[in-house]
C-alpha cells in the first residue's frame, strides 16, 4: 500500500497503531524509553513507548532536526535559532547542544 503526502504532511508509522503526519508535530521529546509528541495542534501530548532514537529512524523526512540529544524538531515550526536555543511558533524555546549547532 502506497500512503502519499496530502496537507497533513507525510505519515510517520511509528508502530501497530500509530500513525502521526509530519505538519501535525511540533516536536518529539526523549524520556529515557518513552517519547513524547508534542502537536502543533491544540498544544496537545502523547506519549510512546519507544526511543528518540527508534523515532528518528523511522522518519524518513528532512523536515525534522535533532537538536539536542532530548528533543527531535520539526524544522516547518522553527522561528528563531539562536547560538544555543530555537524557538518555535508556539513560543516553546528549546535548547541546542554544542555539538549540534552546526547542524543550522
Amino acid at each position: 500500500m502506497n500512503i502519499t503526502a496530502n496537507y497533513f504532511g507525510n505519515p510517520i508509522i511509528l508502530g501497530r497503531h500509530t500513525t502521526v503526519f509530519s505538519n501535525e508535530i511540533l516536536f518529539f521529546e526523549g524520556d529515557i524509553n518513552y517519547t513524547w509528541i508534542h502537536y502543533a495542534i491544540n498544544s496537545s501530548k502523547k506519549v510512546l513507548a519507544k526511543t528518540l532514537s527508534e523515532i528518528e529512524g523511522k522518519i524518513q523526512s528532512d523536515n525534522f532536526v535533532r537538536v539536542s540529544r532530548k528533543h527531535l524538531v520539526n524544522r516547518k515550526f522553527i522561528v528563531e535559532i539562536g547560538r544555543d536555543f530555537v524557538m518555535l511558533s508556539d513560543n516553546t524555546i528549546l535548547p541546542v547542544s554544542r555539538r549540534r549547532r552546526n547542524v543550522f
